[in-house]
């Protein structure tokens, strides 16, 4: 065999070598980039099934016309997964990505891939931030509206408002810091927000007195139950029934004395209660 002959067949064979592992390579690296794709579309599709699921729960809320019938609602605010999400690109896109990968789709590099995924990317970004932001906003408000004290403890009539009074015991003029609602003995006494009993029994001049802690600031105390129905480290919601009108302590009769203390200070329970006690 001569030399050329060899020489010949040895650059053929060399050439041969070099376009397999050329190809593989190749190969590889399409691999690799269409692992780094569906990475990134399964990302974007995840944020925008967020984006999907917190505007319809918003829509909802909304339909429901005023701010009061929002806050005051039972339902649950709109779900804010900041860490959590799912979703994923379909066995169709996976194809599709995969034509243009391989250059089937010549008008399409990987530059121009690249930028249309980070414009999806960020579309996705800035409406689920919108979403968020107006989720949070709502269950706020709504936690805002659990804990303010705007109902009225009993059903009666009042006797005595906040403020200045001559006291009924002694008729030495007083910082009277709640107001009383007389009814009869053995009236529910109802929590006038979500909270927390802080205490639950005797405590002087309020005779059996139940304190509930309300949260953001607020909290409110019931006096003179004959009965209290809740013991400390009790959660208790909005309208639920916590002890029982009586007279205990110094008082003249079956009544509630009822205080909102907000920051620290007693402030007028009027301010938050409605027209009726009924």
């Amino acid at each position: 065999m001569s030399w050329t002959v060899l020489t010949g067949w040895a650059g053929f064979a060399a050439s041969e070598r070099f376009d397999y592992w050329r190809a593989k390579v190749n190969s590889h690296f399409l691999k690799l980039k269409l692992e780094y794709f569906n990475n990134q579309l399964n990302q974007s599709r995840a944020m925008l099934d967020e984006v999907k699921s917190l505007e319809s729960e918003l829509r909802t809320l909304i339909g429901m016309g005023s701010r009061d019938a929002i806050v005051q609602t039972e339902a649950p605010a709109p779900r804010v997964k900041p860490n959590e999400a799912s979703g994923g690109p379909t066995d169709l896109d996976a194809q599709a990505l995969e034509r243009m990968l391989k250059s089937q789709v010549p008008d399409m590099s990987f530059d121009d891939i690249a930028q249309e995924i980070r414009a999806l990317r960020a579309e996705a970004e800035a409406r689920l931030a919108g979403a968020r932001a107006l989720s949070e906003k709502i269950a706020a408000e709504r936690q805002l509206y659990r804990a303010t004290p705007n109902l009225w403890p009993v059903s009666g009539y009042l006797t005595s408002h906040f403020g200045q009074r001559l006291s009924p015991i002694n008729g030495f003029e007083e910082s009277h810091k709640g107001m009383d609602i007389a009814g009869p003995a053995g009236s529910p006494v109802r929590a006038t927000a979500d909270g927390v009993v802080k205490l639950a029994g005797w405590a002087g001049g309020y005779g059996n007195v139940v304190v509930l802690d309300h949260g953001l600031g607020y909290s409110t105390r019931y006096g003179h139950n004959r009965q209290v129905l809740v013991k400390s480290g009790d959660r208790v919601k909005r309208g639920q029934v916590v002890a029982l009108m009586g007279e205990t302590g110094k008082a003249t009769g079956p009544h509630c004395h009822y205080e909102v203390w907000y920051n620290g200070r007693a402030v007028n329970p009027s301010k938050f209660l409605r027209k009726h006690t009924s």
